[in-house]
Parts: structure tokens; sequence; C-alpha cells
């Protein structure tokens, strides 16, 4: 099975050309295009028209997917509970799991907060206890130095990095593999030659999640570089979808 970690749908606003994936529709068939089964996958409303209106498209449509058969779970926008547009901490489990959502994700930069302890304390703090996947982006408006700063806040925290502006991605990404042992990375934007097998070397194949970025990034890149890499079948497969699985089926959503 071959799950991605990193996909999105919905019209952007940022005047940024990207391969059109306006709709789950558009997005599944290129999933069945590329032999790609499901994964997580967020909606691209939650940043550009509202948090609860994109927030409601993932699980809507990530429910009918995985009711049709599909492996899909969606990815929700967190932000301070303060303002109650998002379920409260104490709620967050199980309103997760009520809507078929397997991650969260934060973007301060497009939803307009300062994410530190004050804001978003207690969110991090049920997310490390629950085991619940945050995904800390670069390409979603978390800079690498806020990434630092929230995992050394909350080291117990299962996260799922990416580092889309950095090559060689090394420098930056293995510092916080090599001292956080819940942190994952997400392969979608890994360009260094042999990246994948030193990645397996280093932290071990448990420690890789196969992702695209897609529409952002085309599909066929990194399945390439997954196939083609020097690493066993059963490494290979483990980043191919057996550890987001595993991810998945560790969290606490009761």
């Amino acid at each position: 099975m071959i799950l991605d970690c990193n996909l999105t749908y919905g019209a952007a606003n940022d005047g940024k050309p990207y391969r059109g994936c306006d709709t789950f529709a558009e997005l599944t068939a290129e999933l069945d295009r590329a032999g790609i089964d499901g994964g997580l996958v967020r909606c691209r409303y939650s940043d550009t028209v509202g948090v609860r209106y994109g927030n409601g498209f993932a699980a809507r449509d990530t429910r009918q997917a995985a009711d049709a058969g599909r492996w899909m779970r969606g990815v929700w926008a967190v932000l301070p509970p303060d303002t109650g547009e998002t379920p409260s901490p104490a709620e967050l489990p199980s309103e997760m799991a009520r809507h078929n959502i397997a991650a969260v994700y934060i973007n301060p930069e497009a939803h307009r907060f300062q994410p530190d302890p004050i804001t978003l304390g207690e969110t991090f703090e049920v997310l490390q206890q629950r085991r619940i996947p945050l995904i800390l982006s670069t390409a979603n408006g978390v800079p690498m130095e806020l990434i630092y700063r929230i995992l050394r806040d909350f080291p117990r925290l299962t996260a799922i990095v990416a580092d889309q502006y950095n090559w060689p991605n090394g420098r930056r990404l293995y510092p916080l593999a090599n001292h956080y042992e819940n942190l994952y990375l997400d392969l979608s934007y890994i360009m260094d030659a042999g990246g994948v097998e030193d990645m397996t070397r280093r932290f071990g194949a448990e420690r890789l999640l196969f992702g695209t970025a897609f529409p952002e990034r085309y599909t066929g890149s990194m399945l390439a570089v997954v196939r083609a890499a020097g690493v066993t079948e059963r490494e290979r497969a483990l980043i191919f979808g057996g550890n987001l699985l595993r991810l998945v089926r560790e969290e606490d959503l009761t």
C-alpha cells in the first residue's frame, strides 16, 4: 500500500502557479493515475477561505472516501482555543475521531497568530499525550526557527516535519531527527542525492514518510525516488505506507 502523508486540494488564492487540484475528485483521480492508494489530506480552503469551512471539507470528503473503502484521513488546521473557532483541546481527540481526522497542522502565517505556549500550549500538550501527529512544514507558514522552538518546548510531540526551502535538507532536519525520537520526516521536499538512503542509515526507515506535496509538486517525483532508493524491500514498504499506518494506529482519540 502506498500512502501519501502530504496531499492537498482546494483552490488557491495566492497567485502562485500550481498544478490544478480544486476538487477532491481531481485529487483522487490523480492518485489513481499515479498508483497511490490514499493518505493524509488537507483542504486548502482552511488557509484561504476559513478554517471551519476548509476543515469541514476535509472531514466530509475523506469520510466519504473511507466509507467507499479508500484509506483516506483528513488533516485539520488548529487555532488558539481562546476564539472558539476549532475544537477545544479537551474536545479535539473525540472530534477528530468522529470526523475521520488523523492529524492536525498549524499555519500561523495564513491564520495570523503567534504559536507559543500561551496560545497553543494546552493543545500541544494534548497532542503529546495522545500521540496525535502535528504537521510542521515550512511550506505551510511554519519557519524552521519556529519548528525548533515548538519541539524544544514540547519535546514529546509526534511531529511530521517537512522543509521546503533548503537544499541540502540535512543541515536543518538532521539535528531535529537526532534529538527528538517522535519526529518523522516527510520526504516530499527531499532533494539530496542519496538522501533516502542516508536518512535510513542514520535514523531507520521507521522515521521516514512518503509524501508528494501534490498539487504543489508532481506525484511521480518522490514515487520514483523511493522506488529507486537503495534500501531493502521491507524498508521501502515502511516508507511507502507502513509507518503512516502505524502512526495512525498509535494515536489515542478516545
